[in-house]
């Protein structure tokens, strides 16, 4: 799993440990910086999911280290939440203006303070776990569906890819490429909507591959109703496909027998041996997975 970091900026021992005490207990782990060059230097080696931020501190002011960060490419997605004595309101424009996403006055109370520190990381998470082609889940937050699939009930996976995809994005250029990539999504988020009344997971890993968990009766129907829609709309879907017809093709595992511990990969091998033989076909079609005999 994915642990949750936060730095935490705050010259003040006692507040420091108060804030690292009632982080820790609703499980993040917690780097402290006892002023602003140090909060820069730990953002951007560990990448947080927060930074929970004081003003007034050595060396380097919580306003400037936001609007350094902010103004960065890489650390601007770093969400800031100013926790500082300068309470008035010319302060807390200040604050926003330089880039923090929340501010709170001291003193504060612990309650507030976490639910608004969880408010932020579930915010910046769902972002950052986004496809950008698609606005899809991406790969992170499809490892950590499956980690919370995993420790449930009987679930099943779906991969689907564009098999010789590479060839054809040569071929038309990165522009339609992607075009192609977001109606190949739409049509898959439609079919598992419909196919499990919407409670389908649906992710992108990257490129043509995607992810759908579903219900074990249900991750079958999803795989055959998509490889049917998309040979259906093939030429709306795949514009400038002249040449040798791309195949779309699914493979299902059900994650029955596997532990969370080592789960993700054994489901990976599983997955991984049934597309083997779905692209093998050379055309559009699906493959289940079976287990070994013996097994």
């Amino acid at each position: 799993m994915l642990l949750k970091k936060i730095v935490v900026a705050e010259d003040d021992d006692a507040i420091a440990h108060m804030v690292n005490m009632a982080l820790g207990d609703a499980g993040f782990l917690c780097l402290r910086a006892r002023d602003g060059e140090e909060a820069l230097r730990l953002v951007r080696a560990h990448d947080p999911d927060l930074l929970v931020l004081d003003v007034m501190m050595p060396r380097l002011d919580g306003f400037e280290v936001a609007r350094r960060l902010k103004s960065d490419v890489m650390w601007s997605r770093t969400p800031i939440l100013m926790l500082t004595a300068l309470a008035g309101t010319d302060h807390q424009i200040e604050g926003l203006e330089a880039g923090a996403d929340s501010y709170m006055a001291k003193p504060f109370d612990l309650r507030e303070f976490n639910a608004r520190v969880k408010a932020l990381v579930r915010a910046a998470r769902r972002e950052r776990d986004r496809n950008p082609t698609t606005d899809l889940p991406g790969s992170r937050a499809i490892d950590s569906h499956l980690e919370e699939v995993l420790k449930g009930g009987p679930a099943a996976v779906v991969h689907i890819d564009l098999f010789a995809f590479d060839a054809y994005a040569d071929t038309v250029g990165f522009g339609v490429a992607e075009d192609t990539v977001r109606a190949l999504a739409k049509l898959i988020l439609d079919e598992a909507r419909t196919q499990s009344g919407g409670g389908a997971f649906v992710g992108h890993i990257g490129g043509s591959d995607f992810l759908v968990v579903a219900a074990p009766a249900q991750a079958e129907a999803i795989a055959r109703s998509v490889v049917e829609a998309f040979d259906a709309r093939r030429a709306e879907i795949v514009p400038g496909d002249e040449g040798k017809p791309l195949a779309l093709v699914a493979a299902v595992a059900p994650t029955e027998g596997l532990s969370a511990a080592h789960g993700i990969d054994d489901l990976g091998r599983r997955l991984g041996k049934a597309m083997k033989a779905a692209k093998a076909a050379g055309r559009s079609g699906i493959v289940i997975w079976t287990p070994p005999p013996g097994v």
